[in-house]
C-alpha cells in the first residue's frame, strides 16, 4: 500500500454513480453523508485494493462483492466500547433510569421500549441493560414485572451477527467497573463473554436510520420509546439529514422520554423547543409534553 500517496480528486457525477450502485445493491443511501468524510474513506479502499483511480475502483466493486462489503464497513466505521463516555451512563444509571421506572409507577405501566441507533458491536444497548439489571437488584424490585424490549439496529449485519455473540476483546471492557465485569461477564481465553441474561435482553435487527420508509427499528413494531440513544451518528450525514433524523426520533419518543446524543451533537434550530435539556454535557434531553 501506498502510504504517501496523495488523495485523487473524485468528481461528483463519479461519486454519483458509486452512491448510486452501493443504493441499487444494498439499499443503502450514502449519498447524503457528509462529502469530505465519504471520499477520505474512499481513498482508504482505493489505496487497500491496490486500484489507480475510482473509476477503476467502481469497476472491482461490480467484480467483487467482498470488496463491495468492505466498503460498506468502511463507510459506516465503528468506535464502541462499554460504557463510552462513563459520564453519561452515571447519568442514565441514577437520572434517568430511576425517573423513568418512578414515572412507569406512576401511570401503571409495565413496559419499558428502548432503542440504539447505530449500535455497531452491541456494546451500548448492552451497557444500558446491565444499568437496568443493577437498577433492579440495588432496588430489590422484580425485573420480571417489566416487560423491556431492548432493540440495537445498525446497517452493517456483520457488525449485528458479532454483537448478537456477545463475545468481546479486552479493549472494549477497559470502562466496565469491576462489580459489573465480575457479574455479567465470563472471561476465556483472552475475551469476555456476556452472560445469557444480558444478551437476552436485547434484539438486534437491520436498519438504516436515514430510512424514510421505516424510521425504527423494523422489530420493534410500533414506535414509543422511553429512551432512545443516538450517539456520535449524526456527525456523518448533512444538517438537512439530522433534521430528518432528530424529527424521527421525537416522533418515536413518549411523551416525557429521553433522547441521548454524541459529545459532538446537539440539537438546533426549531428542534431545540421540542426538548428540554437535562445536562448539557452528557447531551441527555427529554421530550416534551
Amino acid at each position: 500500500m501506498e502510504l504517501n500517496r496523495q488523495m485523487p480528486e473524485i468528481d461528483d457525477q463519479t461519486l454519483n454513480d458509486l452512491f448510486a450502485k452501493v443504493k441499487q445493491k444494498y439499499g443503502y443511501d450514502f449519498s447524503r453523508y457528509r462529502r469530505e468524510m465519504v471520499k477520505r474513506r474512499l481513498f482508504k479502499r482505493l489505496l487497500n485494493s491496490e486500484v489507480e483511480d475510482y473509476h477503476n475502483y467502481i469497476k472491482l466493486l461490480e467484480r467483487d462483492a467482498q470488496e463491495f462489503k468492505r466498503l460498506i464497513e468502511d463507510l459506516t466505521i465503528k468506535v464502541s466500547y462499554f460504557f463510552r463516555d462513563p459520564f453519561v451512563f452515571e447519568f442514565l444509571a441514577y437520572v434517568v433510569i430511576p425517573e423513568l421506572i418512578k414515572t412507569k409507577k406512576r401511570n401503571n405501566d409495565q413496559i419499558i421500549r428502548i432503542w440504539s441507533a447505530g449500535c455497531a458491536y452491541g456494546e451500548e444497548i448492552y451497557s444500558v441493560a446491565i444499568l437496568l439489571l443493577d437498577y433492579f437488584e440495588r432496588k430489590k424490585m422484580n425485573i420480571q414485572e417489566y416487560e423491556i424490549f431492548l432493540f440495537g439496529t445498525d446497517i452493517d449485519e456483520s457488525a449485528l451477527e458479532k454483537a448478537q455473540k456477545g463475545v468481546y476483546p479486552e479493549e472494549s471492557v477497559l470502562e466496565v467497573k469491576k462489580r459489573f465485569l465480575d457479574k455479567y461477564f465470563v472471561y476465556k481465553n483472552g475475551l469476555y463473554y456476556l452472560r445469557d441474561e444480558v444478551k437476552r435482553m436485547v434484539t438486534f435487527c437491520q436498519h438504516d436510520v436515514i430510512s424514510s420508509k421505516q424510521i425504527t427499528p423494523p422489530s420493534g413494531v410500533i414506535c414509543n420509546y422511553d429512551l432512545i440513544l443516538c450517539r456520535n451518528l449524526l456527525i456523518y450525514f448533512d444538517i438537512s439529514l439530522q433534521k430528518q433524523i432528530l424529527l424521527n426520533l421525537y416522533h418515536a419518543l413518549n411523551p416525557g422520554g429521553y433522547l441521548v446524543l454524541g459529545e459532538a451533537e446537539s440539537l438546533f434550530g426549531e428542534l431545540e423547543l421540542l426538548f428540554d435539556c437535562l445536562n448539557i454535557k452528557t447531551k441527555v434531553y427529554q421530550k416534551r409534553g
